[in-house]
């Protein structure tokens, strides 16, 4: 599962049970590097998945394209930049915003880039995805798959994983803890 909010979150279940590594603190993904030398994360690395795939990545990116183009229809869905939400570059590109597709464009890339990592890393049967950002459904996924198709490695395989949101939406991770037995 990959939650999309302030960050880019990451579990695993692997045999009906969480996947925590030896140290509790497996994935991790929103902090694998995706751009070297790119954005500067929280965690201190440059470049993470999440500076660019995380719901804060992607309002980043649609504030710095209504910086530079004050002509954009962004300004339409976000009259001031403190009002942009993960949503505004969404319905932009919809209504034909070239600098909105744009965005679009280069958040679908990050996003799937990281997705990529861990379908070539797990081979996982169904990868979730969940959080504020997913609440686009097909109008997200629809272009990620165009990335998967391209990029990933079992492309021509007979057994794809399968994307999808996460039926429980916002919720599914707090179901999801609460439901898993606690090991120490």
């Amino acid at each position: 599962a990959v939650t999309l909010g302030t960050g880019v979150g990451a579990g695993a279940v692997m045999e009906g049970k969480l996947y925590t590594g030896f140290n509790y603190a497996a994935l991790e993904a929103g902090h694998t590097v995706i751009r070297q030398g790119g954005r500067q994360c929280n965690c201190g690395r440059r470049g993470c998945w999440e500076t660019y795939a995380s719901a804060t990545g992607l309002i980043r990116t649609t504030r710095e394209a209504m910086e530079a183009n004050r002509d954009s229809a962004l300004w339409q869905y976000a009259p001031t930049l403190e009002q942009v939400s993960g949503k505004t570059a969404f319905d932009a590109a919809q209504a034909g915003d070239p600098s909105a597709q744009a965005v679009l464009g280069r958040y679908v890339e990050a996003l799937a880039c990281g997705m990529i990592h861990l379908i070539n890393l797990f081979q996982p049967e169904v990868l979730c995805v969940s959080g504020g950002v997913a609440r686009q459904g097909e109008r997200l996924l629809a272009p990620v798959r165009a990335v998967l198709d391209r990029e990933e490695y079992t492309r021509q395989g007979p057994a794809r994983t399968q994307l999808r949101i996460a039926q429980l939406g916002d919720d599914a991770g707090v179901i999801g803890a609460a439901l898993v037995p606690v090991y120490r």
